[in-house]
């Protein structure tokens, strides 16, 4: 089933996992109210939350397009894979939980 995984596309994919991360731990440090608020309950962090994540996707768009313009298509494919997954789990906290 993984044997026909090139490693341009997991490459990808260890790209699209991370720069999101790192957008989200960069939004902190450069706000650090934004953990504070984190205590309070409500939609309104739910709100909050899903738009620190959403800018942690933006790289993602960036690179993926980046990827295209340099002609590694399996690059961008493994960094769109785990972008869904990405939405998929941010629709999920935003309007099931």
């Amino acid at each position: 089933m993984f044997k026909n995984l090139s490693p341009q596309w997991l490459l990808g994919l260890v790209i699209g996992l991370l720069m999101p991360l790192l957008g989200i731990l960069l939004m902190i440090e450069s706000r650090p109210e934004l953990v504070g608020i984190q205590r309070f309950e409500g939609d309104i962090i739910k709100q909050v939350n899903v738009q620190i994540i959403t800018l942690g996707m933006i790289i993602n768009a960036g690179l993926f397009f980046l990827s295209l313009k340099f002609d590694k298509e399996e690059i961008g494919r493994g960094i769109l894979s785990i972008s869904v997954v990405y939405l998929v789990v941010i629709f999920i906290y935003r309007f099931l939980l």
